[in-house]
């Protein structure tokens, strides 16, 4: 019985044993597919007659902010937040020489902030392909300041009749914390070399000073001249007619009965007013209707440019290449994502265009105000080494490439800049704060002994000594000293000629071309084509060298990536951040860009000079 019993109990089990086998070798060949599946996509493909739909989500940038995998957690809590320039100029670029083209629609709704020298790239792309005899349609529920800039280009505006249209100008506005900060018994050192450094102002003053005022004043006017003259030419408008419907906007509207729409249509600004359904009824007379769906035939620009890179040859080994390199965001020690500028992560992709034999030439394309004094000189002597081996290096500045971002562009053989570009800023920062008022006033107090005099000096809670103080702002000259000899020796001119248009000074690309802080007035594509030059190539491939993705995160991306697509269908999206992150970012991003900060002395080479 006992025996009968064993071998019941042993057959049980095999079969238990068999069916979990079988159950995990399909749960296996479930995750295989999976897998599969995720890897695999679809090919797009290119009607053979539409219109091409340039549709940013975000801000527009010259590199993506985060890992891919960074980006698409991101973009699954929050939406696309960011478009790459390169990746719509390319598009429209590649949509001008194609027949299968006939048009080509800006929907402009999604996109965010862009500077001017992002916004005249795409701007000449646009007029390339208006060039070639194809149509540009600009459609809007309404239409922002950037926004406007490219639509103004378009054979016709279509406006909302719910929207409208309302130029804000330039301006430089800061939160001032010096005031809250004395009621809390806080205070912040501060070590300059240059009256015109005013980084940590908003944490020591209450008000923009005189000093800053003037120069933004400058800036802002050639800014907003320059935005005057390109709505004037492409609207066929005098630039005077733009500033007087922004200046007497109140009075224009209460003439127009509060109609902002009707407002835009009777200043020329618009063409027509329709709602989204006569839109699509005009874009199907312009390039045919596509039945299946119910609308005109279209393709948005990210599938297009993901057919029409599928078809391309491979970039072959062995050809001549002309390296592309981004610096875009705040300099700081070590690896960092992209978005940021790592003095690790980007010397890295330095040394590899180095060690590339391929490689004849590299454009650095800098869009940083600076950061961290350390790492920008470690990227500097990295980009020497490069010079040093007889490969021609090139900068192209973008929006902003001012003070550590300046520095790093001095290796260069040659600097490009935009006439927009806000550039310079030369000079040297260091701020300490120190809170032992603050905690006196708790009855607080930090109290013990050192080994040297100096010991306990640098404490922020006890307050910062005489000599400490002394410490910190001769190391602050000591970097100032160097930068000045570092411009002095990579522009040919004497260190006192620099220190006239140093002292955290900051200019626009066409005053630093005429003050010789920069060499040549032109964009991204004028930059790589002196390269070449200097590298003496005619046929040459350009590759944008970045950091590789692995295989992991590779598939987590393509998960997401589903999941998101997956989840899109409910209309299930939310933001993750932290409402602390949220509310620093829109609120005091001051503060949020120099939190993140970091430099082993605490010294930086930093401008706070983004103008919108």
């Amino acid at each position: 019985m006992i025996h009968v019993l064993a071998n019941l109990l042993r057959f049980l089990w095999r079969m238990l044993d068999g069916i979990r086998r079988v159950v995990h070798l399909v749960l296996m060949l479930i995750v295989l597919v999976l897998v599969l599946a995720l890897l695999s996509t679809t090919p797009v493909t290119v009607p053979s007659s539409a219109a091409l739909i340039v549709s940013p989500s975000g801000a527009l940038v010259d590199e993506l902010s985060g890992t891919p995998l960074d980006r698409a957690l991101e973009g699954a809590t929050d939406g696309q937040r960011e478009t790459l320039v390169k990746d719509l100029e390319e598009a429209i670029d590649r949509a001008r020489d194609d027949d299968r083209i006939e048009a080509l629609v800006l929907s402009l709704d999604e996109m965010g902030a862009a500077g001017l020298t992002k916004l005249k790239r795409l701007a000449e792309a646009i007029d390339r392909f208006r060039d070639s005899g194809k149509r540009v349609v600009a459609v809007g529920g309404g239409f922002s300041q950037g926004q406007y800039f490219l639509a103004a280009l378009a054979d016709e505006i279509y406006l909302n009749p719910l929207g409208g249209l309302f130029f804000q100008g330039f301006g430089f506005y800061r939160t001032y914390l010096g005031s809250a900060l004395q009621e809390l018994s806080i205070d912040w050192h501060v070590f300059r070399s240059g009256e015109h450094k005013t980084l940590y102002d908003n944490l020591t003053r209450s008000e923009m000073s005189d000093i800053e005022k003037q120069e933004s004043r400058v800036l802002i006017d050639q800014l907003w001249t320059g935005y005057r003259e390109h709505v004037g030419a492409a609207r066929s408008l005098e630039p005077s007619a733009v500033q007087r419907f922004a200046d007497d906007y109140v009075n224009r509207l209460r003439s127009a009965d509060g109609d902002m729409a009707e407002l835009a249509r009777a200043e020329g600004l618009v063409d027509e007013l329709l709602t989204y359904d006569e839109v699509e009824r005009r874009l199907i007379d312009l390039v045919g209707e596509d039945a299946d769906h119910g609308s005109y035939r279209q393709i948005d620009f990210r599938d297009y440019l993901a057919a029409t890179r599928l078809t391309e040859g491979t970039v072959v080994d062995g050809e001549a290449k002309v390296a592309v390199i981004v610096a875009s965001g705040a300099i700081l020690d070590g690896e960092q994502p992209p978005g940021t500028v790592g003095s690790e992560s980007l010397s890295g992709l330095i040394r590899e265009a180095r060690q590339d034999e391929d490689i004849r030439a590299v454009v650095l394309r800098v869009d940083s105000s600076g950061g961290s004094q350390f790492a920008s000189d470690v990227i500097l002597a990295e980009l020497a080494m490069l010079r040093d081996d007889g490969k021609p290096l090139v900068v192209s500045m973008g929006d902003i490439a001012a003070s550590g971002g300046y520095l790093i562009s001095l290796a260069a053989d040659e600097i490009w800049a935009h006439d927009e570009t806000i550039t310079g800023s030369i000079g040297v920062i260091a701020a300490m704060p120190a809170f032992d008022r603050a905690l006196e006033r708790l009855g607080i107090r930090v109290d013990g002994i050192g080994t040297t005099r100096y010991s306990g000096d640098f404490n922020a809670a006890a307050g910062l000594s005489a000599d400490a103080l002394e410490i910190l702002q001769l190391s602050v000259d000591s970097s100032y000293a160097r930068f000045l000899a570092q411009v002095a020796e990579s522009r040919s001119m004497s260190v006192s000629e620099v220190e006239q248009l140093a002292g955290g000074r900051v200019w626009t690309g066409r005053d630093a071309r005429r003050l010789g802080l920069v060499d040549r007035i032109g964009g991204l594509e004028q930059a790589i084509q002196s390269a070449a030059s200097m590298a003496e190539l005619e046929d040459y491939d350009v590759r944008y060298l970045r950091k590789s993705i692995s295989f992991e995160d590779a598939l987590a991306l393509r998960v997401i990536e589903q999941g998101v697509a997956f989840g899109a269908r409910f209309g299930l999206e939310f933001d993750a951040r932290p409402l602390v992150t949220r509310l620093t970012e829109r609120y005091v991003p001051d503060l949020a860009g120099l939190l993140q900060l970091s430099d082993p002395r605490g010294v930086y080479y930093h401008c706070m000079c983004a103008f919108r």
